[in-house]
């Protein structure tokens, strides 16, 4: 799976699928179905190249199958979907945000020239 390591030692998962074998599932596909092309192409009625064709085509069908299975697999973790999925944990530790604390700074700032 893709994921970089953060600062704090957290996985950060991209939601697309794995590039490298993205691109190994479309240079299989090529491959596959202009291999299976030629077989079928050269078949002089004797079912030896038809076959080879129709073999070439499974073995390639299987072949994709479980690369787009390895390419999707992040996605099966519905943990990892919401953008934000760790916004619910920092709305309770809101009054020691920066931002927060500089606003009651100034707020307190002002009480006292009043």
């Amino acid at each position: 799976m893709a994921f970089e390591m953060s600062r704090g030692k957290v996985p950060h998962f991209s939601m697309r699928p794995h590039p490298v074998i993205t691109g190994l599932l479309i240079l299989t596909l090529l491959v596959g179905l202009l291999l299976a092309m030629s077989f079928f192409t050269q078949d002089e009625g004797t079912g030896i190249y038809r076959q080879r064709g129709i073999f070439t085509l499974i073995i390639t069908g299987i072949l994709c199958f479980f690369l787009v299975i390895i390419a999707t697999a992040k996605f099966w973790y519905t943990h990892l979907w919401k953008k934000n999925s760790t916004h619910a944990r920092h709305k309770q530790h809101s009054p020691h945000h920066p931002a927060v604390k500089q606003q009651q700074y100034r707020q307190h700032r002002q009480q006292k020239r009043r």
